[in-house]
C-alpha cells in the first residue's frame, strides 16, 4: 500500500474515532467593536472609525426600508428582509453561524463587519498573533480579494430593478475601503465607556427594533448621529478641529466629544441616551409602559431647544431645528404597506358529502372557499395554511382535510362550525389528500419527499409512511373502495439519457400497503386521476415528453405531447393522445368521470378548455387495436383522439381541478387565474355559467405574467407553456437536447425557477445574462420558432418569474441549531485541509464556488464532469438553495442523487476534495448541503 494511501486511511480513522489529540479551537465571531479596540486611531488609519462611516456599517439598518421589502419580493423570498437568511447573508455578519459561534458581545445588527471579510476573529485577534501574518492566517484570518467582494456586490436583478444605482465598481471601491498598515508607535486607546447608569444604544435597540416599534433603532443607525464620533477621524473632522484650535486627536478631545460622543460609548456617537438620559432605571418594558414612571426613573423627552446645545451655528453651517426634528422623528410604527392585491387562485375542488357545498382550495388566498352550487354563490372562506392544494372529506362529511403545500401541513376542519380544529405536520410539499371508504385512514401525498403518509382519522395519529413514486401528486379511490391509485408527476430516475418511465402506485386500503407499481413508459407530469364507476379502468393525465430527441422536432409536434394513461383493473396501462394534428392539449391537469360513466372531462391549463372523452368509444378503440399498435402507435398518434373525443368546452383562464356535481347534471372547473369556477352542462356539453370566488378585478403586472407563464399560445400549435417544464415554478426533472450547441450535443438538465432572479447568468453554460434574454430571444430561437411575447408581455413574464418563491427549507429552519450531523457537514463544507493534512487549494473548496447566501459564485468552472456529448467542460456554478428537491444533478442530469456527484462523478477531486472522506463524512456533508 502506498504511503499516501496509508496516511489518508489513518487520518480517516482519526477523524472517525476522535483520536490524535485535541481538536483546534473553533473560532467565534467577536464583532467590529472588539476589532476596533486596536484597529483605530491615526496609527491604524482610523480603520474602525472609517468603517463606521461606510454603508457596510448600515447594511443591516437599510433592510427595514420600503425598497428592501420590494427587493425581497422580487427575489422570490417570502419573509421580512431583516429576517431572511438570503438578505442577511449580504447585509449582516455571521448570518449562517449558530449562536455558539458568536461572542456574547457580538451584534449582528452592526451590519457588514470586519469578520464578514476576514473570518471569525477570536483566535487571531490578539496582538501577539496578529503581528505574525502566518500564525494569524493559521488561526483563521482571511485576506479578502475582489472575488470576496463580488460574492455580495455582483449585480443582482432584484436590486437594480428597484434601485438602478445599486451596483458597485469593485475596482474603484476597494481603494476607498483599503486598510492602512499598522504603525505600533502610534496606537492609542479609545475613550473609556461612560459607565454608570448608561446602557448603550444597542440595549435600547433590543426593544426598539422591528416593525412594531417603527424600526426606530434602524432609523438611528442610518442617521448622522450614529456616525458623529467616527466623522471626527475624517479629513473634514480634523480640519474643523484645527479651526477650533483643538490640539491632539479630535476623537479624544473633550471639546469635540461633548457633542460627538454623548452615548454610553464614544464609538456609538450620539446615541439614544444622549437625548433621553441614562437608561438603566427606565429601560424595562414594565416602566416604559407607564410614561409617568419612566419619567420619574430618568427618561427625558427632548425638544428642539435641546438640539441647540450641540447644533448651534458652528463649523460654518446653519441649523434648522424644526426641519431636522422632522428628519429624525422616531416613528412609533411602520406606515402600512400599499394594499396588497391578493388573488384566490383556485386549484382543486370537492363536494362535501350529502350536500350541495363545493369546497375549493385557493392557493394564493391561503383559504378554502365554500360555494353553494344551488345559488351559485360563495358562502364562506376558511383560512388554512400556505398554498392549500387539495381537499378531502370523511365519508360522513363531518370533517375536511386540506393539504397546505408550502406549510407542509394538513388542516383538519370541522365542517359544521367551519373551524380548523387541528393541524397535522406532514412531509415535503403535500398535494393530494384522501380518506378511504370507511373513513378510517387519511392518505397524504408528499410530492417533494416522494412518500405517502398515513394517519388514523379517529385519533389523527400518524400510522406509517409508504414509499411513493417520484413526486406523488393525485390519488383516486376505486369504486369498490379496495384500492387507491396514485399518480407520480416525475419520471423515475431511469438513468442518463434513458427513456422516461412514470409510476402509478396502487395501495390496498385494507392493509394500507402498496401492492403494485405499474409503470407508464415514456411519460412524465402525470397529475389528475379518476376511476370509471364500473371499476374497469382509471384515467390519469400525463405528458409524453420526448426529451431525448432534439428540440428541432417541436415543429413537428413531436417533442411535447399531452394525453391520458388508461390504467386497467389488471394493472396494464394504455396511453392515448388528447393532442390533435393542428392543436395541442397543453398541460392536461385533472380528470373527472360522469356519474353514469359516459364521459370523462379533462382540463388543459395551457389552452383554457376541457376535453370531453367518450369513455365507451375510447374503450372500444383500444380493445380493437393490436397489442403492437397499443404499445407503439396509439401512444404517439395525434389523429386517434378524433375517434373518442366528443368535443371541447371553453373555460376560465388556466383550468385546473374538475369535479362532477352529485346530481350528475353539472361539472365544475376551477379557473385558477380568473378566480372563478366554470359550470358545464353535462347534457349539452356547453358552458352553463361562472361562479365568482371574489378575487380582485384588477390585473397586476405579476398576475399578467402568471397568465402568460401558464398559457400555451406561445408555442407552435399550443403544444406547451412555460409551466410545462416548470410545474409549480420548479422543474420537470428532465434533461433536454437544445440545438443552440448543435443537434445531439450538450444535453442540459432543467433548472428550477424558484428564487432564481439573483443567480444570473442563466443556463449551464452561462450564456444568458438576464431572464429577459432567456425568456425572449433565446426562447424564440430554440423553442417557439417565433416571437413568443411582446415587450410589454416580456416585462410581465419577467416580473412574475422573479416573484416565484422557494418553499421553506425542510431540513433546517433559520435560527434553529443544526443537528450534530449537519454541524459536522458544515465544517467539511468550509474546511481548508483534507483528512491527511493537505491544504486544499482555495479554488477547490466547497465554500469558494458555493459561497453564501445563494451558495454560488455565479462564475463558470471545470469540475471534471465533461462527457462525450459535451462541447465544453466549464459550467455555471448552480445555486444550492433547496438543492435537495432538484434531482437529478450536474449539468446534464447524470447524477441521480447528491451522493453520486462525489462518489461517481468526482474521481480526481476536481469537484471539491472528497475522495479522502469516510462514508460518514460524506453523509454529513450531504446532510449540511440539504440545509442550504
Amino acid at each position: 500500500m502506498r504511503p499516501r494511501t496509508i496516511a489518508v486511511l489513518a487520518a480517516g480513522l482519526v477523524a472517525l474515532l476522535g483520536m490524535g489529540g485535541a481538536a483546534p479551537k473553533k473560532p467565534v465571531y467577536v464583532g467590529a467593536r472588539a476589532c476596533g479596540q486596536c484597529h483605530d486611531g491615526a496609527g491604524m488609519g482610523n480603520q474602525y472609525s472609517k468603517w463606521l462611516t461606510t454603508k457596510h456599517s448600515k447594511a443591516y439598518a437599510v433592510l427595514s426600508l420600503p425598497e428592501s421589502v420590494e427587493i425581497t419580493k422580487r427575489s422570490g423570498l417570502r419573509g421580512q428582509p431583516w429576517k431572511e437568511p438570503i438578505c442577511l447573508g449580504c447585509h449582516s455578519t455571521a448570518s449562517t453561524a449558530e449562536d455558539w459561534e458568536k461572542d456574547d458581545a457580538f451584534r449582528p445588527e452592526d451590519g457588514l463587519q470586519c469578520e464578514s471579510c476576514h473570518g471569525p476573529g477570536s483566535e487571531y485577534m490578539s496582538e501577539e498573533v496578529m503581528r505574525n501574518r502566518a500564525e494569524a492566517m493559521k488561526a483563521g484570518l482571511r485576506l479578502p480579494n475582489e472575488d470576496t467582494c463580488l460574492g455580495c456586490h455582483m449585480e443582482k436583478g432584484s436590486h437594480t430593478a428597484v434601485n438602478p444605482n445599486s451596483t458597485v465598481d469593485i475596482k474603484q471601491a476597494i481603494p476607498r475601503i483599503a486598510h492602512p498598515l499598522m504603525k505600533p508607535s502610534q496606537l492609542r486607546a479609545a475613550p473609556a465607556p461612560r459607565g454608570g447608569d448608561f446602557i448603550g444604544s444597542s440595549a435600547c435597540g433590543a426593544c426598539h427594533k422591528g416593525p412594531e416599534s417603527g424600526h426606530q433603532w434602524d432609523v438611528w443607525r442610518r442617521s448622522d448621529h450614529a456616525r458623529a464620533w467616527a466623522v471626527l477621524s475624517t479629513a473634514d473632522g480634523r480640519r474643523i478641529a484645527d479651526e477650533m484650535k483643538v490640539t491632539g486627536d479630535p476623537q479624544l478631545s473633550k471639546q469635540c466629544l461633548g457633542c460627538h460622543a454623548v452615548g454610553a460609548e464614544a464609538n456609538e456617537g450620539v446615541g439614544c441616551e444622549a437625548c433621553h438620559g441614562a437608561g438603566k432605571k427606565y429601560a424595562t418594558e414594565a416602566v416604559m409602559k407607564d410614561p409617568a414612571a419612566a419619567k420619574a426613573a430618568g427618561l427625558r423627552i427632548p425638544s428642539t431647544t435641546g438640539c441647540n446645545h450641540c447644533h448651534r451655528e458652528t463649523h460654518g453651517k446653519t441649523f434648522d431645528a424644526a426641519k431636522a426634528w422632522t428628519k429624525i422623528a422616531h416613528p412609533t410604527k411602520v406606515p402600512p404597506p400599499p394594499a396588497e392585491i391578493r388573488y384566490k387562485t383556485p386549484l382543486n375542488l370537492t363536494f362535501r358529502p350529502h350536500t350541495a357545498e363545493l369546497w375549493v382550495t385557493c392557493e394564493s388566498g391561503n383559504v378554502v372557499a365554500i360555494v353553494d352550487t344551488v345559488s351559485r354563490q360563495k358562502q364562506a372562506e376558511i383560512v388554512v395554511g400556505n398554498a392549500p392544494t387539495d381537499v378531502a372529506f370523511t365519508p360522513d362529511g363531518k370533517r375536511a382535510f386540506v393539504s397546505n403545500r408550502e406549510s407542509d401541513t394538513v388542516s383538519v376542519i370541522d365542517t359544521e362550525t367551519r373551524k380548523v380544529t387541528s393541524t397535522l405536520k406532514v412531509g415535503d410539499e403535500p398535494h393530494g389528500v384522501l380518506t378511504d371508504a370507511q373513513g378510517r385512514r387519511l392518505y397524504v401525498l408528499n410530492t417533494s419527499s416522494n412518500d405517502i403518509w398515513v394517519f388514523d382519522v379517529a385519533t389523527l395519529q400518524f400510522v406509517k409512511t409508504l414509499s411513493g413514486g417520484v413526486g406523488p401528486w393525485s390519488l383516486a379511490l376505486s369504486p369498490n373502495g379496495k384500492s387507491i391509485a396514485v399518480t407520480s408527476t416525475f419520471s423515475n430516475l431511469t438513468g442518463f439519457r434513458k427513456p422516461l418511465k412514470s409510476e402509478i402506485t396502487l395501495i390496498d386500503t385494507e392493509r394500507a400497503a402498496v401492492v403494485d407499481r405499474p409503470m407508464v413508459p415514456g411519460t412524465n407530469l402525470m397529475a389528475g386521476i379518476a376511476w370509471h364507476p364500473s371499476g374497469r379502468f382509471a384515467l390519469a393525465t400525463m405528458n409524453r415528453t420526448k426529451n431525448l430527441v432534439p428540440m428541432t422536432r417541436l415543429m413537428q409536434g413531436w417533442t411535447i405531447t399531452n394525453g391520458l394513461a388508461v390504467l386497467w383493473a389488471d394493472g396494464t396501462v394504455d396511453q392515448v393522445m388528447l393532442d390533435q394534428p393542428g392543436s395541442g392539449f397543453s398541460d392536461a391537469t385533472d380528470v373527472a368521470i360522469t356519474n353514469d360513466g359516459r364521459y370523462a372531462l379533462v382540463t388543459s391549463s395551457g389552452t383554457d378548455r376541457v376535453a370531453v372523452v367518450d369513455c365507451a368509444k375510447l374503450e372500444r378503440m383500444l380493445k380493437a387495436a393490436t397489442p403492437k399498435d397499443r404499445e407503439t402507435v396509439i401512444p404517439n398518434h395525434l389523429g386517434k383522439s378524433a375517434e373518442f373525443l366528443a368535443g371541447f368546452v371553453p373555460t376560465s383562464t388556466s383550468p385546473r381541478g374538475v369535479t362532477m356535481g352529485p346530481d350528475g347534471r353539472y361539472a365544475y372547473v376551477a379557473g385558477s387565474l380568473d378566480d372563478e369556477l366554470t359550470v358545464i352542462d353535462l347534457k349539452t356539453l356547453q358552458p352553463a355559467g361562472r361562479i365568482s370566488l371574489g378575487g380582485p378585478k384588477e390585473i397586476t403586472l405579476q398576475r399578467k405574467g402568471e397568465r402568460l407563464f401558464h398559457n400555451a399560445k406561445i408555442s407552435f400549435r399550443q403544444q406547451f407553456a412555460c409551466h410545462s417544464c416548470h410545474p409549480d415554478g420548479h422543474v420537470d426533472g428532465l434533461a433536454y437536447d437544445i440545438e443552440a450547441d448543435g443537434i445531439g450535443v450538450s444535453p442540459v438538465d432543467n433548472r428550477t425557477l424558484r428564487g432564481i432572479y439573483d443567480t444570473a447568468p442563466f443556463k449551464w453554460e452561462g450564456t444568458n445574462a438576464t431572464l429577459r434574454r432567456q425568456c425572449g430571444p433565446r426562447l424564440s430561437v430554440f423553442f417557439t420558432r417565433t416571437l413568443p411575447f411582446t415587450n410589454e408581455e416580456l416585462d410581465a413574464l419577467d416580473y412574475y418569474i422573479t416573484t416565484i418563491q422557494r418553499p421553506p427549507n425542510r431540513h433546517h429552519t433559520p435560527g434553529e441549531p443544526y443537528t450534530p450531523a449537519q454541524k459536522r457537514g458544515k465544517a467539511i463544507f468550509e474546511r481548508g485541509t483534507a483528512n491527511d493534512g493537505r491544504v486544499i487549494p482555495l479554488e477547490n473548496r466547497c465554500v469558494t464556488c458555493h459561497m453564501p447566501p445563494y451558495y454560488t459564485s455565479r462564475k463558470k468552472f471545470d469540475v471534471g464532469t465533461k462527457q462525450a456529448l459535451d462541447r465544453q467542460g466549464t459550467f455555471d456554478v448552480p445555486h444550492l438553495n433547496n438543492i435537495y428537491d432538484s434531482a437529478p444533478y450536474l449539468h446534464n442530469g447524470m447524477a441521480n442523487t447528491l451522493e453520486e456527484i462525489w462518489t461517481v462523478f468526482n474521481p480526481y477531486d476536481k469537484h471539491g476534495v472528497t475522495n479522502d472522506m469516510t462514508k460518514d463524512q460524506l453523509n454529513d456533508l450531504i446532510e449540511f448541503v440539504k440545509t442550504l
